[in-house]
């Protein structure tokens, strides 16, 4: 699958589904894990945690969940944790996530390495703009991939860098605010509806690389898409 890539200085990378499919393999049983030891009575299924990635934000997720909980009024809702609950929830989901990535449970997605390391060796900056936080990223970094990438990343945004999250395009135009870019300069790589929407709306083309938990998707606004990187041929 060709793609252009002469117009770009930058290539945005979105982190989970993205770079590594960390949904399913890191961050589903590091949640459930955590509900686990805080005896807290849930269990998230696939289908359970796809609806859920509606919301981007892990500790977001777990708050609406909750308000679902309530909402629907089940037998779950005669117990519901506090935020300040689910803050430690969060906290020690991030710290499992750690530990899974500690163990190998993830790698990069196909092709992955080679297309950024491709990137590099062609002038091409690349960076990440998540709404991860900056704990999850590192992890991901240290233990999956910076081993096997040439280059460390131009711009590293995080959900505590931002007040609103994807679909809001507060992360990327942060992200052109730092580099000092302008939109047209930059193409973002992305997985999910939300991340597609973030870009689009700060006027920066998007390729999409489907994933996991977001295949069937509508990404009519994606400049290309992709199922893994693999399949791409670009050019300079």
């Amino acid at each position: 699958m060709q793609i252009d890539l002469s117009p770009y200085e930058y290539i945005l990378f979105d982190v989970d589904g993205t770079i590594a499919e960390t949904e399913g393999l890191g961050h589903l049983p590091a949640f459930n894990a955590a509900f686990k030891q805080f005896s807290i009575p849930w269990h998230w299924d696939s289908q359970t945690y796809k609806e859920l990635l509606k919301t981007t934000g892990g500790f977001e997720r777990l708050k609406d969940y909750r308000h679902a909980i309530e909402q629907a009024g089940n037998n779950d809702a005669s117990w519901l944790p506090d935020d300040k609950l689910l803050k430690q929830v969060h906290l020690a989901k991030n710290q499992i996530y750690a530990q899974l990535m500690q163990e190998g449970a993830v790698v990069a997605r196909t092709g992955l390495v080679w297309f950024i390391n491709e990137l590099s060796a062609h002038g091409k900056r690349w960076g990440v703009v998540t709404t991860t936080s900056h704990s999850n990223w590192d992890s991901l970094w240290k233990q999956v991939l910076e081993s096997q990438i040439s280059t460390e990343p131009a711009v590293v945004i995080c959900g505590e860098d931002v007040q609103l999250k994807k679909p809001d395009p507060q992360a990327y135009l942060l992200a052109m605010k730092k580099l000092g870019a302008d939109p047209g300069s930059c193409m973002a790589v992305e997985d999910s509806g939300n991340g597609l929407l973030a870009a689009w709306n700060a006027g920066i083309d998007v390729l999409v690389v489907r994933s996991q938990f977001f295949s069937d998707g509508d990404f009519s606004l994606a400049k290309v898409i992709a199922d893994d990187f693999s399949q791409l041929s670009p050019s300079y």
